[in-house]
């Protein structure tokens, strides 16, 4: 399939925006109404003490990230001792790599980000539906994500909450995918300036490999063609089943990311 032609710059700005907008809305209860920091056009966002989601995301993009800018993103993210990440991709500052090297960050993973036009939508694979969640349905989805999503229940109330934040996130549209009439699979879309933003995907254990997950994309590039989206992104980490499937979607590599994390001061 080949995709329109976009400027490579431009639409890295785009879907780094959604990723942050779609996070910055998340009601997470450890966050406790710490704002987000803007940064050279890209945000640091706080979710709570050593959370492994709090970054800095598309700083760089719009102009030099200096020292104290450095420093205002480590006191932001390290509150109670955690580590700091800032995501990098290519078309940040160039020199910001170094300065984050000579800062004692290090490489922590790789990312790969994935766009396509939401039209055509394929059919969705025969055996499965797919639709949004609904009233009552909300406690089910988040159990139903820390299965499908990180392989394990929720370990508590409070972690289960965090589930249902994405719920909550005034922008998000929940979808289940259910075989056989049982919810089997779990995914999230939001859209910000005519980007659609597919986060969240995940299919439980004992069901993957049946294409659960190629139908909850399928379903939410059609949500996002009702919506008018000109761009439907996700990000993956590299050579995964997650991969694979969005590439059977028809979706491409936009551009790869790489997570540079600095470990907690009290582990130097």
């Amino acid at each position: 399939m080949s995709l329109p032609w976009v400027e490579p710059r431009v639409l890295a700005r785009r879907i780094e925006n959604a990723q942050a907008e779609q996070i910055d809305r998340t009601p997470f209860p450890a966050r406790q109404g710490v704002p987000s920091l803007r940064v050279a056009g890209g945000r640091a966002i706080f979710l709570g003490v050593r959370s492994p989601y709090s970054a800095a995301i598309g700083v760089g993009l719009e102009g030099r990230v200096g020292t104290a800018d450095l420093e205002r993103i480590e006191e932001l993210l390290s509150q109670g001792g955690g580590a700091v990440r800032i995501e990098l991709n290519p078309f940040c500052e160039p020199s910001l790599s170094a300065k984050l090297g000579a800062r004692g960050y290090r490489v922590e993973r790789f990312l790969q980000v994935w766009w396509r036009a939401p039209s055509p939508v394929p059919p969705a694979p025969p055996g499965v539906e797919v639709r949004p969640i609904r009233p009552g349905e909300e406690r089910r989805w988040a159990e139903l994500f820390f299965r499908a999503y990180l392989g394990r229940p929720a370990g508590s109330e409070q972690e289960l909450a965090g589930g249902l934040g994405l719920v909550d996130t005034v922008g998000n549209t929940c979808f289940f995918a259910l075989q056989d009439g049982e919810a089997r699979g779990v995914g999230v879309v939001s859209a910000t300036e005519g980007v659609a933003l597919l986060s969240a995907d995940g299919v439980a254990p004992p069901f993957r490999g049946r294409g659960i997950q190629l139908a909850l994309i399928r379903a939410r590039m059609a949500w996002a063609a009702e919506r008018g989206c000109d761009v439907v992104t996700a990000s993956t980490e590299p050579l995964t089943a997650s991969q694979r499937s969005y590439e059977k979607a028809g979706f491409r590599c936009a551009y790869p990311k790489v997570v540079m994390m600095r470990p907690p001061l009290s582990s130097y």
